[in-house]
Order: structure tokens, then C-alpha cells, then sequence
């Protein structure tokens, strides 16, 4: 993958960054996703530390990932089971037609 560099603007900080296989407009969408998670827990915490923001809005971020990876692993267990249970109905049906 090709190495980019970037520089991004978030809470009035001046970041430059070096992002594989991504584009400069696609790393603007996640700033301004940052910005705006760090927006929304300001407004509800009322911490003015961006720091602390910083840290409170990867947190919330590393959950919904989180979230979002076991989810994937539960659908794609589900999915194999499907499939295990298919092909063994198809194998079960080959043989009967073949006997």
C-alpha cells in the first residue's frame, strides 16, 4: 500500500500524518468525524480539556469497534453454520439420487 501524507485540522490543532491506502478525502471525513465526537462529549460533559477529549472520543471510537468486530465474527459464525448445514443437506440429497 502507498504511504500518504496528510495534514488534518482537528480542535484547532494542526496534525500531520502519514496514512496508508487512503485518500486526502477520506481522512478529511474521519477529522471531521473526530471533531465531531469530541464536540458531542464536550457538550455533554462539559470538559474543556482537549486532551481528555481526545482520549474520552478514541475510547468511544475503540468501542464501537469493538462492537462492530464481534458482531462480524458472531454473523460470520452464523454464516458458516448456514453453510455447513447446506452443503451437508446437498451432500445428503446427492446420495439419495445417486442410490
Amino acid at each position: 500500500m502507498q504511504s500518504n501524507e496528510f495534514v488534518v485540522k482537528i480542535r484547532g490543532r494542526v496534525i500531520a500524518m502519514s496514512v496508508d491506502g487512503m485518500t486526502e478525502l477520506e481522512i478529511t471525513a474521519i477529522a471531521q468525524q473526530v471533531e465531531k465526537k469530541m464536540a458531542a462529549i464536550e457538550e455533554l460533559t462539559n470538559i474543556v480539556d482537549t486532551s481528555k477529549l481526545a482520549v474520552m472520543a478514541a475510547m468511544e471510537f475503540a468501542i464501537e469497534l469493538h462492537n462492530l468486530k464481534q458482531k462480524s465474527e458472531t454473523t460470520t459464525e452464523a454464516d458458516s453454520r448456514k453453510i455447513e448445514d447446506l452443503v451437508t443437506k446437498l451432500e445428503s440429497a446427492m446420495e439419495k439420487e445417486l442410490f
